[in-house]
């Protein structure tokens, strides 16, 4: 009996082992329904991904627009306050001109002495012609100096249209940093979802793909920011907004005012518009109120610390681009420009306009 009951042990013993071997091997139910459902939000994922590219095409091109009307708003708006100011040069020049003439003409006599003249001539057609010398003598001085004002007029309405599409530049830069939030915050929402879906190799290979779509937008996105760049331009202003710029300088070593003044043109287009942006920030140089209150600087010294006035606001712009070293050379200007706004494109726009602000002052 006892030999039959130790057969029968030895019999079960590799029945057993299998057991336990195919419960190793084979997945429990639990883990294998685990696994479904990976794959089923690892889709989920990737259908989002895909959903979302509808609303990053629409970003983009919104992107591009804003960027391509700031550009073309950049270039009309400087030729024509150019143009206004060298129209007015003239005119005050030709004003000033004809008043010495008109002086002149009555120290000599006056338009009588002239008109006496052409009594005093000896024949008809000499009379005809020193009336024609009297009249051109008496007309002309007047005559140019009302085409020149005239010529002003025109270019006074140029330059209030110029100031309109200043205005239209610093809303359009405004409308590009916000359609360049909404495109980059649907580009990390679908890095999140790759991040999920790519945990899984059975949709490794779709992941891939739209990743590369992803990288592509992005590399598009930077592209368009660096295109705005190029056309800007740098935008007249009040002679005290760039009195304020140089003087904040010189409050950080190794800071220049041209970047100061970059940056009040890019926000405010140096005070036109120092309104709250869609993001909350506020006053010429576009401070996030909690932001203006950790570096605020009294510029004007009035005992009042105020994010609407244009010597706090550029001092205190100063101020805080200093403290994240923007006096320690060219990298560390980059970083702290970008702490400024978040945006390599807006970082390449200011430096594109602090250089040539910087040209034309030591032009």
């Amino acid at each position: 009996m006892r030999s039959s009951g130790k057969r029968a042990r030895r019999c079960l013993l590799p029945g057993a082992l299998l057991a336990v071997a195919v419960t190793l091997l084979v997945p429990s139910s639990a883990s294998a329904e685990s696994a479904r459902a990976a794959d089923r939000q690892a889709a989920a994922a990737l259908h989002r991904v895909q959903a979302l590219q509808v609303k990053v095409a629409a970003a983009t091109a919104a992107y591009e627009a804003a960027i391509e009307a700031v550009g073309t708003a950049v270039s009309r708006g400087v030729s024509a306050e150019q143009h206004s100011t060298e129209i007015g040069q003239l005119a005050d020049s030709e004003r000033a001109a004809a008043g010495a003439r008109v002086r002149m003409l009555y120290r000599s006599g006056g338009p009588m002495a002239l008109y006496a003249s052409v009594l005093r001539s000896g024949s008809v057609s000499e009379a005809i012609s020193r009336l024609d010398v009297a009249k051109h003598l008496v007309s002309h001085s007047l005559l140019g100096a009302s085409q020149a004002s005239g010529a002003h007029t025109v270019a006074l309405a140029a330059a209030a249209d110029a100031r309109t599409r200043a205005l239209a530049e610093v809303r359009g830069t405004r409308s590009v940093k916000r359609t360049y939030a909404e495109l980059t915050a649907l580009l990390d929402q679908q890095a999140a979802l790759l991040a999920q879906a790519r945990g899984r190799a059975s949709t490794l290979h779709a992941a891939e793909a739209l990743k590369a779509r992803l990288d592509a937008a992005r590399a598009a996105t930077d592209a368009a920011g660096r295109a705005l760049a190029r056309k800007a331009s740098p935008m007249p202003g009040s002679a005290a907004y760039f009195a304020l710029y140089h003087a904040a300088a010189r409050t950080c070593a190794g800071l220049s005012w041209s970047v100061l003044a970059a940056i009040g043109q890019v926000e405010s287009g140096h005070g036109r518009n120092p309104g709250v942006s869609y993001a909350g920030a506020q006053g010429p140089m576009q401070f996030m109120p909690a932001t203006f209150a950790h570096y605020a600087v009294d510029g004007d010294g009035d005992g009042v610390m105020d994010i609407q006035s244009p010597a706090d606001a550029i001092f205190t712009a100063a101020h805080y681009l200093c403290a994240n070293g923007a006096g320690q050379g060219p990298t560390k200007l980059y970083f702290a420009i970008f702490r400024y706004n978040h945006a390599d494109w807006y970082v390449q726009l200011v430096l594109s306009l602090a250089t040539q602000y910087a040209a034309r002052d030591g032009a």
